[in-house]
């Protein structure tokens, strides 16, 4: 550990390094998905999930379609149906998946601005 490491541990109450202890520790996949569900961009994350899930039952179905379909323009269609209805359910993860990113650096950039306060009002 470094000399500010000691410093700032020196500084730590408990109930702070219990906190610090708790963000080292990392949290879950299901952790976090339920804390993009939480805050005030709940509604859009809400939405989004809402929307993904339509969304993928609709691939299924096109998929569906797309086995039992007849004829070659039939199959192509639905076929294209399901890479489309996929990419958009694709997309939909991905800005979930950012924004549980956002919130993981949110929280490490106020665990830094915690350690820098406490070191600072120890320096006074």
């Amino acid at each position: 550990m470094t000399k500010f490491d000691d410093e700032l541990g020196a500084t730590l109450s408990a109930e702070d390094k219990a906190f610090l202890q708790d963000l080292e520790n990392g949290r879950g996949l299901f952790e976090q998905l339920g804390a993009t569900l939480q805050g005030p961009m709940r509604f859009w994350s809400y939405l989004i999930t809402i929307i993904t899930f339509f969304v993928a039952m609709g691939a299924f179905y096109c998929g569906w379609r797309a086995i039992n379909a007849v004829e070659t323009r039939e199959i192509i269609l639905w076929a294209t149906g399901v890479v489309l209805l996929f990419m958009m359910v694709g997309f939909s993860k991905n800005w979930i998946f950012q924004r549980m990113n956002l919130l993981s650096v949110l929280t490490e950039l106020k665990t830094l601005e915690l350690r820098v306060a406490q070191l600072n009002e120890r320096v006074k």
